[in-house]
């Protein structure tokens, strides 16, 4: 029976021994690394939020009834006056910017005129750069509503009286005399015509009643004639007798 040496044991263990202890400090030295990061990350103060706007006018999705000479923004931290970096367009429904001139920075306030003279939906798209010097932007919209205008009622001096129009019978009063009778009337011209057509009626009718006259009178003259010659013959064979 044979014996393994002593020694060859112990140097097999060796090697195994200083291998756990380089992963154990391995591990230890990552566990600091990462210790001390989390505690800067932990001491270090809270970035700066940036600004945001805090209100406008007109107000997002408000209706205003006139069409505002001017569009404010209000932020919570003053603007940096850079008017490169400070844009505000004013979009109408045609989609026309009707923002006018250059924004004005007065702190925490940006205005920015716009023309005048349309209603409807607008758009209000700005874009500044805030305190911390990080550029934010947005956009809202407002309507303007169209006022129905009253009809404006005539003043009592303001009204023009008709003028009276002449009555019938103030013009015939008015006519003189002589001018009445300038002309010949309706009923002068009417009575010539009715006249000469009466004698022609009368004229013609005396006309055929005499010759109806005429004509029964030569009737009358034949037969009394016819009757005279039929006596005659009759009264003539007596006499031969």
């Amino acid at each position: 029976m044979t014996t393994e040496p002593t020694t060859s044991r112990a140097s097999l263990r060796t090697p195994r021994m200083s291998g756990n202890r380089r992963r154990l400090r391995l591990l230890s030295a990552v566990t600091g690394v990462l210790i001390a990061v989390g505690l800067l990350f932990a001491a270090a103060p809270p970035a700066a939020a940036h600004d945001q706007i805090v209100s406008s006018s007109p107000e997002a999705a408000g209706m205003v009834s006139e069409v505002p000479e001017q569009i404010s923004l209000t932020f919570s931290g003053e603007i940096l006056a850079d008017f490169s970096a400070v844009i505000v367009e004013v979009i109408a429904a045609d989609g026309q910017n009707i923002a006018t001139g250059d924004p004005i920075v007065d702190g925490t306030t940006v205005t920015q005129a716009v023309q005048p003279g349309q209603v409807g939906v607008f758009t209000v798209r700005w874009r500044v750069v805030s305190s911390d010097g990080h550029p934010i932007s947005n956009e809202y919209q407002y309507t303007v509503e169209a006022v129905p205008v009253s009809p404006s009622i005539p003043t009592p001096d303001a009204t023009e009286e008709p003028t009276p129009r002449p009555s019938p019978t103030a013009t015939a009063t008015a006519t003189p005399a002589g001018d009445v009778h300038n002309g010949p009337s309706g009923g002068g011209e009417i009575f010539p015509g009715l006249a000469v057509l009466g004698v022609v009626v009368v004229l013609g009718g005396g006309l055929i009643i005499v010759l109806m006259m005429g004509r029964e009178r030569r009737r009358r003259d034949r037969a009394a004639a016819a009757g005279k010659n039929t006596r005659a013959r009759k009264d003539e064979p007596a006499d031969e007798s």
